[in-house]
């Protein structure tokens, strides 16, 4: 007998560029992979996104609105999650009993509204959505968008403690597991890591010839960690720095301008990213943010040599082997000066192999299940 699964997306799940839709998509290949029938349903509202390669893993697709800003200022409800209730969606849900899988806090507000009290429903939070938007609000320069977040931060925080605590709720990492119980009083929270498009270390061993800092450059926190990285480490020592990532500003350019050894490669294609990574020697990835997995650094500890990051960017990895963790700039100095010598060997890619294998996605796919049916498949 088959087993059938709704999946609410809060976007459109492809292509997986970013760390929400890279668990999404890997998720759906990997319960179609369990020989589960998926209803997948996302909201369509950027042009640049769709499901692509998504149709054969799925059973049914359905696309939705998502209502605009002022549509959903009548409610008290963060713009997040006001947006995304349906009314179409919603009956279409209600047409059956199979178990839902609401992907992100910002599907949650269809949680009251599914009228079978004996279906099996969860959560799968990205990350503490409060805390994510107030991370934001303190690195944005552009007031308009700071008064947004803080907004945002603000209602997500009043929602996320008027939610059920008795919601099944699906994790990314154990400090987030911890927010949502302690903060927020959730008591059904479950550690299911990222899913991902890598199943092996492929880090390539001995010497690369420059630093590399990777990210989508138009989200305010990685400008700021890049503008950080500049001035508190780069603007001292001379070895080479290359910045990859889409959505470069002049502000940062300007910055780069300065340095005759720091080099930017706007808008790499995914080919090109991925040569960067396998070829730098080290990744410089500090972050801001607590919340949630820093997918840019899994990428590079599965296909890169060393990696360098701070506590924030370490925290929802998990056990920090093969990652080294700093805060000061002077010491991210004093170490890429050493690493810099030092070829990658096979006993540094040997220390990746526990903290990795936890991103098992036929493992993860087979843990969310028992979630979402009263037996594990």
């Amino acid at each position: 007998m088959h087993k059938y699964l709704h999946i609410v997306c809060l976007d459109a799940p492809s292509p997986p560029t970013y760390g929400g839709a890279i668990d999404i998509f890997f998720k759906i290949k990997a319960f179609a992979a369990l020989g589960i029938k998926i209803n997948l349903h996302y909201f369509s509202y950027n042009p640049e996104r769709g499901i692509a390669e998504l149709e054969s893993y799925c059973h049914v697709i359905y696309a939705y609105k998502r209502k605009s800003f002022w549509q959903s200022l009548l409610t008290p409800l963060p713009y997040t999650v006001a947006s995304r209730i349906n009314t179409e969606l919603i009956n279409k849900l209600n047409e059956d009993d199979h178990p839902v899988l609401l992907e992100g806090f910002h599907c949650s507000g269809l949680l009251p509204r599914l009228t079978s009290h004996s279906r099996q429903i969860v959560i799968r939070a990205h990350n503490d959505e409060s805390g994510y938007y107030e991370s934001l609000a303190l690195v944005e320069k552009r007031l308009w968008r700071k008064l947004y977040y803080r907004r945002e931060s603000r209602l997500l925080a009043s929602y996320q403690l008027l939610l059920d605590k008795n919601a099944r709720v699906a994790v990314l990492s154990k400090p987030d597991a911890d927010t949502l119980s302690e903060h927020y009083g959730f008591r059904n929270v479950h550690p299911i890591p990222l899913f991902v498009p890598w199943d092996r270390v492929e880090a390539l061993e001995g010497y690369g010839t420059y630093c590399l800092y990777h990210g989508n450059m138009a989200v305010a926190e990685n400008e700021a960690a890049t503008a950080w990285l500049i001035k508190n480490v780069f603007s001292v020592i001379t070895v080479p720095l290359v910045i990859a990532g889409r959505g470069v500003s002049t502000r940062l350019l300007n910055l780069v301008s300065a340095y005759p050894h720091i080099s930017v490669v706007h808008d790499p294609s995914q080919k090109d990213l991925s040569a960067l990574i396998t070829h730098a020697h080290v990744h410089v990835l500090p972050s801001f943010n607590k919340t949630g997995v820093k997918l840019k650094l899994l990428n590079a500890l599965f296909n890169g040599r060393f990696c360098i990051t701070n506590n924030a960017g370490a925290a929802g990895i998990g056990d920090n082997a093969g990652i080294l963790v700093l805060e000061e700039g002077a010491a991210i100095q004093k170490s890429i000066k050493e690493l810099m010598e030092q070829p990658f060997t096979q006993e540094d890619k040997r220390k990746r192999d526990p903290l990795l294998s936890s991103y098992n996605n036929r493992a993860n796919a087979i843990g969310l299940s028992a979630l979402l049916w009263k037996h594990c498949l």
